[in-house]
């Protein structure tokens, strides 16, 4: 297994134990503020109301089940959070994941669209890829909801980003799908002649 994806999964045994210090220092590390994250999230954990609604969807989906059957969701009921969508694959058992459907407003705001790209090629900085591998592989362990919010770099534009990370079972049972509802912070403006990543 190479560096990078020790780091990953470091990650995410983290995550699936809770020990938020040990993934925040990987952020602090790279200049980065540490992330919020919550597990299950209830409603007051949710800044902006479409995520919630969204939880809520799945929740109704799923019903009582730890995950949702992926051909129950249904695109055109999914209108109130229409452009924050992401959809992603399974791959090898959470291996990797890839892009099925990547948003259009949040292709917009990260400046490029990443559909039927895996994560392991998204071509950002290292922890952060190593970030979306880690609670990607986790949600698909866990098979519970998790809600993230990082905050880039300051040079980035975006000041947060705001995730809701859903497991979606197939006909076996297994976690194949991912359903991702993801919203932009705040704008900042970028200084002239700059280029700064997205996230």
């Amino acid at each position: 297994m190479s560096s990078c994806f020790q780091i990953a999964a470091e990650m995410k045994s983290a995550l699936l134990e809770d020990r938020i210090a040990d993934l925040s220092m990987v952020f602090l590390r790279n200049g980065a503020y540490p992330p919020d994250l919550a597990w299950d999230p209830a409603p007051g954990h949710f800044e902006d109301g479409r995520l919630g609604q969204l939880c809520d969807y799945w929740q109704t989906k799923a019903n009582g089940a730890p995950a949702a059957f992926w051909k129950a969701i249904d695109p055109t009921e999914l209108r109130f959070i229409l452009g924050y969508v992401m959809l992603l694959d399974v791959l090898d058992g959470g291996a990797d994941f890839r892009y099925r459907l990547y948003g259009s407003l949040i292709a917009e705001r990260f400046g490029r669209d990443v559909t039927g790209k895996t994560v392991r090629d998204f071509g950002d900085a290292e922890y952060i890829v190593n970030f979306f591998l880690a609670t990607y592989q986790a949600v698909t362990e866990a098979r519970r909801p998790l809600l993230s919010t990082h905050y880039p770099r300051p040079e980035s534009q975006t000041a947060s980003w705001s995730r809701l990370i859903l497991p979606l079972v197939d006909e076996t049972g297994a976690i194949s799908r991912l359903l991702v509802g993801q919203i932009p912070g705040e704008w900042r403006p970028r200084a002239p002649g700059t280029n700064p990543p997205a996230f």
